[in-house]
């Protein structure tokens, strides 16, 4: 009785290192299983970090871009104000000088008017001097018109010896030479009594 009770005790105890054996083999493989989805966590937590070191480097060099840009919208940003003082100088500038040519205008138009004032004046003076003279010019024209009429006859002869010579003029020079010292042996003659045709009087 006593061996057949030890045996139990044995078989029990193999049973429960049997169950303890299996237990742990499980425990094994879920540590296995466990250690194998920690591998691939870590497998996985690399790669992400990886990835994140990628994209951080992604994001420093588009960081150094956006700084290169932000650089050069300043550099035009100044540019820019610059031509705009330099284009609101200007426009003042070219203000300045066209108030300074409305000032000129302006005086200018003054001048002309003062100008215009004096000669105005000038002129009624001057109009009103030649009423005076045209007045006595008629008085002296109406006596010439007298006068005129009493010495129409020699002007008539004076005239048609006037258009002679101004023809001969207009023929040649030599031809009013040659009229010249014939008219002059002419009076020469007529001096020394030489007898002619009476010719109205002559006047030179």
């Amino acid at each position: 009785m006593v061996l057949i009770g030890g045996r139990k005790k044995l078989e029990r105890a193999a049973q429960d290192a049997l169950a303890r054996a299996e237990a742990a083999e499980a425990s094994a493989n879920d540590a296995e299983e466990r250690a194998e989805r920690a591998l691939m966590r870590a497998e996985l937590a690399a790669s992400e970090r990886e990835a994140a070191i990628a994209r951080a480097d992604e994001a420093e060099r588009e960081r150094d871009h956006a700084l290169e840009r932000a650089r050069e919208a300043d550099a035009a940003r100044q540019a820019t104000e610059q031509q705009a003082e330099r284009a609101r100088q200007d426009i003042e500038h070219a203000e300045e000088q066209a108030a300074a040519s409305v000032q000129r205008a302006e005086q200018a138009e003054t001048r002309a008017r003062d100008a215009v004032d004096r000669a105005e004046q000038q002129a009624s003076s001057e109009r009103a001097q030649l009423e005076r003279e045209l007045d006595a010019e008629r008085g002296a024209r109406e006596t010439a018109e007298l006068e005129r009429g009493e010495a129409q006859a020699a002007l008539e002869a004076e005239r048609r010896l006037r258009a002679q010579l101004e023809a001969e003029v207009a023929t040649s020079k030599s031809r009013l030479e040659a009229a010249e010292k014939a008219r002059d042996a002419a009076i020469a003659a007529g001096a020394q009594g030489a007898p002619r045709a009476a010719n109205p009087r002559r006047k030179r």
